[in-house]
């Protein structure tokens, strides 16, 4: 991997854990991971924040920002439990 990939993914374990440590304890969310934007339902190569809400609309009362440490915040809607 590029060093600038690692870099790159090195400052995205950092935001998704300071954005876990903000709300991985609020009841609404499920997961908090890092992925890939889609565009059309076809991953782009841009890497995201994913914060997985148990209920659609849960984002407004958490007060998401936009961005952590300059990588985009994407909300997804997912309740998961073991199968």
């Amino acid at each position: 991997m590029p060093t600038e990939e690692t870099e790159l993914w090195a400052r995205a374990q950092r935001a998704r854990d300071k954005l876990a440590q903000q709300f991985l304890s609020h009841p609404q969310v499920s997961l908090i991971d890092i992925g890939f934007e889609t565009e059309s339902g076809e991953p782009s190569g841009h890497i995201v924040l994913r914060i997985h809400l148990r209920q659609p609309g849960a984002e407004q009362s958490l007060g998401l920002p936009e961005k952590i440490d300059g990588i985009p915040i994407r909300v997804i809607t997912g309740d998961y439990h073991p199968e």
